[in-house]
């Protein structure tokens, strides 16, 4: 197989390579905000929480007040019951009574009301409470795992760089050029392989002369349609042959 041709197929490899490191590396924010989102939310929920309890307190005390001051006006209208000195009012002051005895019951299903409320929310808080520990722990330990998965992935970046750097020591200036161009345009595969007589790059039919200078794999070779440098599996497996710089390349491909 032509040696620069099989520097190309392993450059490419390292790309594809850098490429799926980049993406893992793009989705860790990605990955520590939804770990993040639920601790949010149950803290929101939380503190809306605790602003009903505080809202519903303020509601008893004030019920608790005016049912206080209900009874003593209450307590206050009975002892006038002595006082009066007819049939006529004394049965009028005792409908008095009993309608405030009404309102008395209400402000005490209000104060009820209130105590009920405020046992349900608390019950709610304390359920929260317990769940923002758990995902609050979550995120610590996804936090932990994410930092050791960026620090990995962040060797693995440099060490294929390093790989990549002396790759291209060997890789005439040219050809790296227009792999460069290519993958400008063409974003990931530059190098395609060739199946039957396929172009796996763009599955289209390349003509059977090309595919046979293909197989020979002593020259560089693109395909007529999508212009991807081409290549055959089976010549990776070959002893690759260094070509000289004075060498021809399958330049009227290549600058095509």
């Amino acid at each position: 197989m032509n040696f620069q041709l099989s520097l190309l197929v392993q450059l490419q490899q390292l790309d594809l390579k850098l490429h799926d490191l980049e993406k893992q590396q793009q989705q860790i924010p990605q990955r520590l905000q939804a770990a993040q989102s639920p601790v949010d939310q149950a803290r929101t929920r939380s503190e809306d929480l605790k602003a009903m309890l505080e809202t519903i307190a303020a509601d008893r005390r004030s019920g608790e007040q005016d049912l206080s001051a209900h009874e003593s006006h209450v307590q206050k209208m009975r002892e006038r019951l002595n006082e009066l000195k007819t049939n006529k009012e004394y049965q009028a002051h005792l409908f008095e009574i009993e309608m405030a005895n009404k309102k008395k019951d209400g402000l005490e299903e209000r104060v009820l009301l209130a105590m009920e409320r405020a046992e349900e929310k608390q019950k709610e808080l304390e359920e929260v409470e317990q769940l923002l520990q758990d995902v609050t722990q979550t995120l610590e330990q996804e936090k932990v795992a994410l930092e050791a998965l960026s620090a990995q992935l962040t060797d693995e970046v440099a060490r294929i760089e390093q790989e990549k750097q002396s790759l291209l020591a060997s890789l005439e200036k040219r050809i790296y050029q227009r792999y460069s161009i290519l993958k400008s345009s063409l974003k990931l595969v530059v190098v395609a392989t060739v199946r039957g007589e396929t172009c796996q790059g763009c599955q289209l039919q390349i003509p059977p002369q090309l595919c046979a200078s293909v197989k020979r794999a002593d020259e560089l070779l693109t395909c007529p349609y999508c212009y991807r440098i081409l290549y055959y599996e089976d010549a990776l497996n070959e002893t690759p042959q260094c070509v000289s710089a004075q060498e021809p390349v399958a330049q009227e491909h290549l600058e095509g």
